[in-house]
């Protein structure tokens, strides 16, 4: 790569809510920008409709389009054409239009763009954990991974698990998996918000843990509510912050049977489930927590995991090949179906908690950070240099 040149890579924002991508693509920005001279300018590429994208990506230039928008007019022509033709070709068009030379973490694939792809698989958990997809999503998924391997020149991979379940997936593109280790920003040392302003807004009061987890069925809320339940037959109760969005699209009884379920146990007053949270807000609770928790029975790497590296926040985490992977300095792990182990987890947190221990793990964390994420950003662009000059 000519280092004093810029390469103007694009990023496909698919519409609706997933915050974790979006907040994947912030970090990686942030990260190419600690990398001297930009070797890369990144460029999202959003539909008419999209909300937020500006104000999410303050600094980033922003191509909206219809093709983009789903059931629009210009995404069934876009469609059509590259069905029939077996070539994106508005899709094409709309990239060279803006000197967009690479288009990068591809969900998926229509048809061929005419310029240089990296696909991106965040993992195969319909594989894995089969349960929670239907006969049809599975396949679905089969095909849209399996036209990335094909089509595009590499696949981005974020763990060794994931390349190791890509290379059991199709043998015949191993060689195009590129390994990215994501890196989460920390939060900022400064906040919004005081501890006793977020405590008198949400009504709680004591230590607490945070659980940072989506509402989704495969991040096994359960073994947590059992782990409370244990707790507070011992008459040793503690309290979990539960955040995130209670809709899961493959499961939407979930949330509702898992509510169910925490009043059986008689652990509500235990788990405070505060829903989407304001940015401050979670950086506040997550800062003062005794610990977080990450429960889930699978993950392609874990946002929440690296937010406690970066963070340099204890963490209680299920046992799972990628946990070991990330490999979180003060993680502590349990067995991902063992509820008397998280308990006794959560006990030895909360014992041993000291204050001015963990502020000063916070602070050796942030003085870590910038190596991390400049290591971040590098890996990325000798990524893109590698298969641009390929």
């Amino acid at each position: 790569m000519n280092k004093s040149h810029t390469i103007r890579v694009g990023f496909i924002l698919p519409a609706g809510s997933w915050r974790g991508g979006r907040n994947y693509l912030l970090s990686l920005f942030s990260a190419l920008q600690t990398l001297p001279g930009n070797p890369i300018t990144p460029v999202i590429l959003s539909g008419q409709d999209a909300d937020d994208v500006s104000s999410d990506f303050p600094d980033v230039e922003v191509v909206r389009t219809a093709i983009l928008d789903r059931k629009s007019l210009a995404w069934l022509v876009q469609k059509v054409f590259a069905k029939v033709t077996t070539r994106d070709i508005i899709l094409q068009r709309l990239l060279r239009k803006h000197d967009i030379s690479v288009l990068s973490h591809c969900l998926r694939l229509d048809g061929k763009i005419g310029i240089a792809t990296l696909g991106w698989i965040p993992d195969f958990q319909h594989i894995h954990l089969q349960q929670f997809f239907s006969e049809q999503e599975r396949h679905q998924r089969d095909r849209e991974f399996m036209d990335l391997c094909v089509r595009c020149n590499k696949v981005i991979v974020s763990s060794e698990c994931a390349r190791a379940d890509l290379r059991a997936f199709s043998p015949q593109h191993e060689n195009k998996a590129e390994l990215l280790h994501f890196v989460a920003d920390p939060a900022p040392v400064t906040s919004a918000v005081s501890l006793s302003d977020v405590k008198e807004k949400y009504g709680f009061t004591g230590p607490y843990f945070v659980l940072p987890n989506q509402f989704w069925a495969h991040k096994n809320h359960r073994v947590v509510l059992n782990a409370l339940q244990i707790l507070k037959q011992r008459n040793q109760p503690l309290l979990v912050l539960a955040t995130g969005s209670s809709k899961d699209s493959r499961d939407p009884s979930y949330f509702p049977s898992l509510m169910q379920y925490a009043e059986e146990c008689k652990v509500l007053d235990y788990f405070r489930v505060l829903g989407i949270v304001p940015f401050p807000h979670l950086v506040e609770l997550m800062r003062n927590s005794i610990a977080l928790i990450n429960s889930s029975r699978f993950e392609g790497w874990s946002t929440s995991v690296e937010e406690a590296k970066s963070m340099g926040k204890q963490i209680l985490l299920s046992d799972i090949p990628v946990h070991r992977e990330q490999a979180p300095e003060r993680g502590i792990y349990f067995p991902a179906e063992n509820p008397d182990a998280l308990a006794e987890a959560m006990i030895a947190a909360y014992n041993g908690f000291d204050a001015a221990h963990d502020a000063t793990m916070q602070d050796e964390a942030r003085a870590r950070f910038p190596e991390r994420q400049r290591e971040f950003g590098s890996t990325y662009s000798r990524i893109i240099s590698r298969f641009k000059n390929s």
